[in-house]
């Protein structure tokens, strides 16, 4: 039963897991190692950037945004009730609103390229701004209980992971139960819900391979460069301090925030995020076009799930 509890976890856990995926790669973001691109991508001019407020990546309009997310997933949840109260079950759907950040930037350039606000570096260092992502327990509740009739209706599986095409009154049950239903209800597929598999490839891909790019490892090597001059050694952004464990505490010291502002301060002068940003966005067009047939279906797939979800939920 164990095991079994844990598949279910992991089922109803999917989208804290798909949140992390339409968020987009974040700094360090771990991906699966690809093989290096045998030349640098065209990049035709590059501006002088620090603010990222402003700036959209060519793969973005084929991502969900955070809101999009949080509301196909509440109508999935929502189907998915409706659909085991049809087998006289009760199973609650969420009462409570999902985590929100407000982040309509699928591909988190907020924080895509570490801290480039100075105002927030100097309150907070390299912790999150309060708001700006949800915390570890934002949103989280104690959900149901299931037994081994309710495990069996949710996922359309015995205890064994064999599948189950009728309940225990001999009624025929969902392809994957009423969790797989209620998927295949928004998206077309019982097993598929959210951001495709080729668009997070490309997003965390580009950002993955704009970091062995030559114009960004030269930036990187002038921002080092500069923070030296401050008396801190850093090979590049991205191993600036924003994870080191003492840094790790409920909220920024005065050494992270100095070392933030130094950070932020050398991205500025050395327009690390006008390059980065740059070759980052044409290692996505370059990816993007390769695969321009797959992502016209991508974008026809999205409509359709917000489509559905609005149409469950209510505009």
């Amino acid at each position: 039963m164990r095991t079994r509890t844990t598949q279910l976890a992991r089922r109803i856990g999917a989208l804290a897991v798909l949140s992390a995926v339409v968020a987009g790669c974040a700094e360090g973001q771990a991906a699966e190692p690809r093989p290096t691109v045998s030349a640098p991508p065209p990049v035709a001019d590059v501006p002088v950037r620090l603010d990222v407020g402003s700036l959209v990546l060519p793969i973005e309009p084929y991502l969900f945004t955070d809101r999009q997310v949080a509301r196909l997933f509440r109508a999935r949840a929502v189907l998915t009730a409706s659909c085991m109260e049809r087998f006289g079950l009760h199973w609650p759907a969420p009462t409570e609103p999902a985590a929100d950040t407000g982040t309509l930037n699928p591909a988190n350039t907020a924080h895509r390229y570490g801290i480039t606000d100075a105002r927030l570096a100097a309150r907070h260092g390299y912790h999150a701004a309060p708001g700006t992502v949800p915390s570890r327990t934002e949103g989280k509740s104690k959900g149901p209980n299931p037994g081994p009739e309710e495990m069996l209706l949710l996922t359309g599986q015995h205890e064994d992971g064999t599948r189950a095409s009728k309940d225990e009154r001999g009624r025929p049950v969902p392809v994957d139960g009423c969790q797989g239903e209620a998927t295949k209800a928004l998206s077309g597929d019982p097993r598929k819900i959210g951001n495709r598999e080729l668009v997070g490839a490309i997003n965390i891909g580009s950002y993955r391979d704009s970091q062995q790019d030559p114009r960004v490892i030269r930036v990187f090597r002038t921002w080092s460069q500069c923070m030296r001059q401050y008396g801190y050694t850093y090979a590049d952004p991205t191993r600036a301090p924003g994870k080191a464990a003492k840094f790790n505490g409920p909220k920024a010291t005065e050494a992270e925030i100095a070392v933030a502002r130094r950070d932020v301060e050398c991205k500025r002068r050395t327009n690390v995020v006008g390059v980065w940003s740059s070759v980052d966005a044409a290692c996505q067009r370059r990816a993007m076009e390769e695969k321009a047939r797959e992502l016209a279906a991508v974008r026809r797939d999205i409509r359709t799930q917000v489509t559905n979800a609005d149409r469950v939920l209510g505009k």
